[in-house]
């Protein structure tokens, strides 16, 4: 094991084109994208735990004699993760030209061209950084390998198949815990709209993660920005009239979506129909967790991180 001087793990911030972001490691780019309002914090908390301090990413059960955590030995290939703050939000400047979403799908194209100019990527995104995500691969083509989803947005809120809010499970005495260690009222209330599986160990981790992006998200610049468009100028995916089509790019390398079975914000259904479009893609629905999946469902999420990078590192050879 190697000490905090690690270069698997050093946390190296830089800027480009505006976009603040945090690169760790080296090898194949691994790029993760926040959702709406966050920051990185998001996609560091949830992907990084996943990768050794050679920058390596361990095998799901069956590829190797497995050790008593249900991992086993990481393969070979190592990766830079790269995690940045999406154009509005953490420490990233507002869309440099531009308007709607289109400016930024733009400004994340604009950024990867320069982060990782040419070569095989995959991609990684979170609510509305999986439909970036999605945006991408299009823009990109043959260079995205693969994809993983999480709880990603699929189509316009006003259209969405979601199921009413509930909860699933409640640690007794979590709400006055988390008081106690000096959260606000205003935290519990936003930590609450999304938990399905309430405790005090994923409060704090949801404060730290995800909370935290919030406060520094400029809402009203992003409101001004977008104007009200719900989406790429090219999605008509899920709008009346359309037809229904996904400008998804046929994509037949490994995808993984990973939503949780109580999502209130995105749901899980509507990640379905794009099944046609991705003919090696993985579904995985966790029980017991909502938008927060990754937080709530976390075991689950790094059995299915795990083996979908197994399946992509076993594509590229």
């Amino acid at each position: 094991m190697r000490g905090a001087t690690d270069p698997g793990r050093t946390a190296r911030k830089r800027t480009r084109g505006g976009i603040a972001y945090e690169e760790r490691g080296s090898g194949l780019p691994f790029i993760a994208l926040h959702g709406y309002s966050l920051d990185r914090r998001m996609s560091i908390g949830a992907f990084e735990p996943l990768f050794d301090e050679e920058g390596r990413a361990a095998r799901p059960v069956g590829t190797a004699a497995s050790d008593p955590a249900g991992f086993v030995t990481p393969g070979p290939r190592t990766y830079r993760r790269v995690y940045p703050d999406l154009p509005f939000m953490g420490e990233s400047t507002d869309a440099p030209g531009g308007e709607g979403h289109d400016g930024i799908l733009a400004a994340m194209r604009d950024f990867i061209l320069e982060v990782a100019p040419s070569g095989p990527i995959l991609l990684a995104g979170e609510s509305y950084g999986g439909y970036l995500s999605r945006g991408l691969s299009k823009e990109l083509g043959d260079r995205v390998a693969g994809m993983f989803l999480l709880c990603p947005q699929i189509v316009p809120i006003s259209v969405r198949d979601i199921d009413p809010p509930c909860v699933i499970r409640e640690d007794a005495g979590w709400r006055e815990a988390a008081l106690a260690s000096g959260a606000s009222e205003q935290d519990i209330a936003e930590y609450e709209y999304h938990a399905v599986s309430r405790s005090v160990a994923n409060f704090k981790r949801t404060r730290d993660e995800i909370i935290a992006g919030i406060r520094l998200f400029r809402s009203e610049s992003m409101g001004r920005y977008l104007a009200g468009r719900e989406g790429f100028s090219f999605d008509c995916m899920g709008k009346i009239g359309s037809g229904g089509e996904s400008f998804d790019r046929y994509l037949d390398g490994p995808v993984c979506f990973f939503n949780g079975r109580q999502d209130r914000s995105v749901g899980w259904r509507d990640a379905l129909r794009l099944a046609p479009r991705y003919p090696r893609a993985s579904y995985v629905v966790a029980d017991g967790a909502g938008h927060n999946a990754q937080t709530e469902s976390p075991a689950l999420f790094a059995t299915a991180f795990s083996a979908w990078i197994a399946a992509c590192e076993a594509a590229a050879r």
